[in-house]
């Protein structure tokens, strides 16, 4: 089932939205907390997302930029104001595509089927999605996520960087100066705790997704991506 998280303080507009996209299978979430969008995203770890733009606090901008940093799942921004420089701001922001308000819920439904298909469907091929796979587990590397065919897991801009380096130089050793060097811009400023951080987390989100894989130290060398025993 596919999730969408809806940023909308109008509860009137939110409700109408999440009775109509769960009437065609949709499993959807209304923002509560609108000075927590980004935990309440990164808790929720939907498939797209219906921004706002007037919002309380901060504006729906400021979150769409907030998620891109996270994130590259669809994003579909809702406002009554939708000029030609808004449509250009938004897409600076992040977002795929508009819905206008008033709006049709029929065309607001054929726009999210459209992203789905796009991005996870039919028309999402491993050439196209740019998946690395090993065992049981894909990466997959524009929607940002981890995931078997029992679960996935969304990662952050640095667990998406980490795994890939892992996954492109399976079966072999990469060092801790590797990594830091390609992930981080300057390591001379980053924490020597830092990298192990980002390793631990991204070894959860492995075991959460009943992955075959985990990530071995390389005591004085680095990080091994290795298959677990049978």
């Amino acid at each position: 089932m596919y999730k969408i998280l809806i940023v909308e303080d109008e509860m009137n507009i939110a409700n109408t939205l999440k009775q109509h996209l769960e009437k065609y299978g949709y499993h959807c979430l209304i923002v509560v907390d609108f000075e927590r969008v980004l935990d309440t995203f990164q808790d929720f770890q939907p498939h797209l997302v219906i921004m706002d733009i007037n919002l309380p606090a901060f504006d729906g901008y400021y979150w769409s930029r907030k998620i891109r940093q996270v994130s590259n799942c669809p994003l579909m921004i809702l406002s009554a104001r939708m000029s030609e420089a808004d449509q250009v701001y938004g897409i600076e922001n992040g977002a795929d595509d508009f819905i206008t308000k008033p709006f049709l819920l029929d065309v607001v439904l054929a726009k999210i089927n459209g992203q789905i298909r796009r991005v996870y469907g039919e028309y999402a091929t491993d050439s196209q999605a740019r998946i690395l796979k090993i065992g049981n587990t894909k990466l997959n590397l524009d929607t940002v996520r981890l995931s078997t065919s029992e679960r996935e897991e969304q990662l952050t801009v640095k667990e998406l960087q980490l795994s890939t380096m892992l996954f492109e130089a399976y079966p072999n050793v990469v060092s801790r100066q590797q990594l830091l060097s390609a992930i981080w811009d300057d390591e001379s400023f980053v924490e020597e705790n830092t990298l192990t951080v980002n390793i631990v987390r991204l070894r959860k989100k492995l075991e959460a997704t009943h992955s075959s894989l985990e990530i071995a130290t390389i005591r004085g060398i680095g990080y091994q991506l290795t298959e677990k025993p049978v």
